[in-house]
């Protein structure tokens, strides 16, 4: 009698567990499309003329084109980040565009919440780290990097460029991997030995404490160019090269443009140019795949050089002040790496944190 109670408990618990995996199949495959998506975008901050602002665009856009699409500004508390996206999801949104900094929550959320759908925005993943409900956007910010610390090293007069980020999170140390490649393939090339230092805010949104960090890398490091990967806080880094005369590179967006049609005008004129990252019209083609039936899930969509997805702005203020020699060297690299003659360093395929770390402690 044991024994048939106990087949009969574990064929119950089989059938059970069957039917919850049936269910979670079922809804991760329920097909999204205009009439019935609701799209959350989820970021930090708006208002960053960079990254956010970016894919705000993309969120605007896809208004006009007829999608009822929410965005929700989250904020930088990691303890309210769950209950935010959460009210989200019971608010009716079925389709969430978040940004890395909220991965964690999201992925606990596409476990509890399959007929929801996730989409990872500056994440890499590989399918089997996917859910069948979340796909995965990845941009090769590293080769647009790589760009960036080639025209660094060509530029300085001290020796010493910066590279200065908000978080030290892996979207970030790809930047930075990028950027230090670049450098070093430049010094390489060309028989220089151009230093990096590095500064890390802690914050998305703090200007005041990266315009310090900024400051204090002019003076003691003697760098003379500056490239930011901060989000908000980047405005301190144009605000202190203002202060210094020395160039700034921005982020994500065409900060130069940004500024020039902004309350702040003046500090478009230290912007030389900024590494691109078209998240906004990544987040437009991507909602309509999901219109079409495309089955992007448990994919991570690659978008780099050879996709026009990053790079760096070319326009009359970058082309007055950069050499056609040095712009002609950077259109060179470009064309290289898109042809798979330059293979551009990644952080993911670093073996470990140490590992970067030692990479960019070399450049120093």
């Amino acid at each position: 009698m044991k024994n048939f109670t106990h087949c009969m408990l574990s064929s119950l618990l089989v059938i059970t567990l069957s039917a919850c995996v049936s269910h979670a199949e079922s809804n991760a495959k329920t097909e999204l499309h205009k009439e019935n998506m609701k799209i959350a975008y989820l970021v930090g901050h708006l208002g960053d003329k960079s990254y956010c602002d970016s894919g705000e665009r993309g969120a605007s856009q896809l208004r006009q084109e007829g999608y009822q699409v929410t965005t929700y500004e989250i904020g930088d508390d990691p303890s309210r980040y769950t209950d935010l996206i959460l009210d989200a999801i019971e608010q009716g949104d079925n389709l969430i565009l978040g940004i890395s900094n909220f991965l964690e929550p999201m992925d606990d959320l596409s476990k509890d919440y399959p007929d929801v759908k996730f989409v990872l925005i500056d994440v890499y993943r590989e399918p089997e780290e996917l859910l069948a409900n979340q796909a995965a956007i990845y941009y090769a910010e590293n080769e647009g990097s790589y760009l960036i610390g080639e025209l660094s090293a060509a530029l300085t007069k001290t020796g010493t460029v910066a590279i200065d980020v908000g978080l030290d999170v892996p979207v970030v140390q790809d930047f930075v991997t990028g950027y230090v490649n670049g450098v070093k393939d430049w010094n390489a090339a060309n028989g220089t030995n151009v230093k990096i230092v590095k500064g890390s805010v802690g914050s998305w949104n703090d200007p005041a404490t990266m315009k310090m960090i900024v400051l204090d890398q002019e003076r003691n490091s003697h760098a003379d160019l500056f490239y930011q990967v901060a989000g908000t806080s980047g405005d301190g880094l144009f605000e202190a090269c203002r202060e210094t005369n020395t160039w700034a590179i921005g982020v994500d967006s065409d900060q130069y443009q940004a500024f020039i049609d902004s309350k702040n005008p003046e500090k478009a004129e230290v912007i030389l140019t900024s590494m691109i990252k078209e998240v906004g019209n990544s987040l437009v083609s991507t909602v309509h795949a999901i219109d079409q039936g495309e089955d992007i899930w448990k994919k991570t969509k690659i978008l780099g050089l050879a996709e026009n997805a990053v790079g760096y702005v070319n326009n009359e203020h970058f082309q007055k002040n950069v050499p056609a020699e040095i712009r002609d060297a950077l259109e060179k690299s470009a064309e290289d790496i898109i042809a798979k003659r330059i293979t551009v360093r990644s952080y993911y395929g670093f073996n470990d944190e140490s590992e970067y770390e030692a990479y960019v402690d070399s450049a120093r």
